[in-house]
């Protein structure tokens, strides 16, 4: 069975990177596939809150995000990944059936586990597979995976919720087997399942935080800028193009970190993003040129926030914790911003960026400044 994957110093496995890449665009799609279907959603559940099934997943990652770490680290990247696609095509296929909706609810709770192991076992394994060379680029790719995912979902989902979900649920099966067939049989010791101690011990870990942190900080206001700029700017064009950017920002990222530290990305990219949001503040005639700008800049931060993962972090076990650690914290900021921001309203749009990022910056610093005092690789 496959198990941990040693780092590969020179040459990086584009054909295994891709499938896995995949397997990150399905659990994009773990969201899409009910955003996209929530009108078919109500008319088959009439009466019942389908918008919340939207957010089961992003609970699981609040609650049990750093959980997620420890087991990716317990039993090896590569068994948890089949393991979660696995958990994810049986639940997707019994959503299929459209089964009451209290029973959905609970199996969205069931493919949100799956989901979770997902986002912190393909990046950890990612990480260990790419080339020196190549590891931030490869980070700078999986930072795009969300919006990529998002974007073709939105391309394909029709009309009815059914098949969307057994598709879907295909998929991870196929998936799956793919990656059953291209994953190296490495065997490695396992390690104990962590204790609630070591869980929290993560956050006192200054290079298992760093990334999170700032991870964390910029979920909160990408969605949120991204939901309530276009409004605010009176500029409804913004809608599709400023997440399209931030996918842009993010593969940039991962070019820059061959030559500049994923820390000092992620800084000076949430700086960026406060002065130019601060200008747009001021300049109301090109506000929304300098917003979409600003939001380039932010996927260096998110980009350069992946990448700093297996920057401080050389070997995998620390890997697969801190990419727990920004899973938690990610879905706290997604979970959290856009609320935030409706309740101080609309028109707060830009000053509410500002101090995020003012915020972020002065953080992160701080943040990496610690987790830095040692050798990093």
């Amino acid at each position: 069975m496959t198990q941990t994957i040693p780092p590969l110093p020179d040459r990086t496995p584009w054909a295994l990177i891709a499938a896995l890449y995949g397997a990150g665009l399905l659990a994009a799609g773990q969201f899409a596939k009910i955003s996209l279907t929530l009108g078919p959603l109500a008319l088959v559940y009439p009466g019942w809150p389908v918008a919340f099934a939207v957010s089961g997943v992003a609970v699981m990652g609040i609650v049990f995000g750093v959980m997620a770490g420890g087991l990716t680290a317990s039993i090896g990247p590569g068994r948890a990944i089949l393991a979660a696609l696995a958990l994810s095509a049986l639940a997707g296929g019994l959503q299929a059936l459209l089964p009451p909706f209290p029973v959905l609810m609970a199996l969205r709770v069931i493919e949100g586990a799956g989901h979770l192991v997902l986002v912190v076992a393909i990046p950890t394994l990612m990480a260990g597979l790419a080339g020196a060379r190549d590891r931030g680029l490869v980070m700078g790719l999986w930072a795009t995976f969300f919006g990529v995912g998002f974007a073709l979902a939105a391309l394909v989902i029709g009309n009815s919720a059914a098949p969307v979900f057994g598709w879907h649920a295909g998929l991870c099966a196929l998936v799956a087997v793919v990656l059953w067939r291209m994953l190296p049989r490495v065997e490695a010791a396992r390690r104990p399942l962590p204790r609630l101690s070591e869980h929290l011990s993560i956050y006192a870990s200054p290079r298992l935080l760093a990334p999170a942190l700032g991870h964390g900080i910029y979920a909160f206001v990408f969605l949120a800028a991204v939901t309530y700029l276009p409004v605010a700017l009176g500029a409804a064009w913004l809608a599709p193009v400023l997440p399209v950017v931030g996918i842009v920002g993010s593969l940039a990222a991962g070019v820059l970190a061959r030559r500049i530290a994923p820390g000092v990305l992620v800084v000076w990219g949430f700086v960026a993003m406060a002065a130019l949001f601060a200008m747009a503040l001021v300049w109301s005639g090109g506000a929304a040129g300098l917003s979409v700008l600003a939001m380039l800049i932010s996927g260096l931060v998110a980009g350069g926030g992946f990448a700093a993962v297996p920057w401080l972090n050389p070997t995998e076990e620390a890997r697969a914790l801190a990419n727990g650690a920004l899973a938690q914290l990610g879905n706290v900021g997604t979970f959290a911003g856009t609320p935030v921001l409706a309740a101080l309203g609309v028109g707060a749009s830009l000053p509410f960026a500002i101090v995020v990022g003012v915020f972020g910056a002065g953080l992160t610093a701080i943040a990496y400044r610690a987790a830095i005092r040692g050798d990093v690789r």
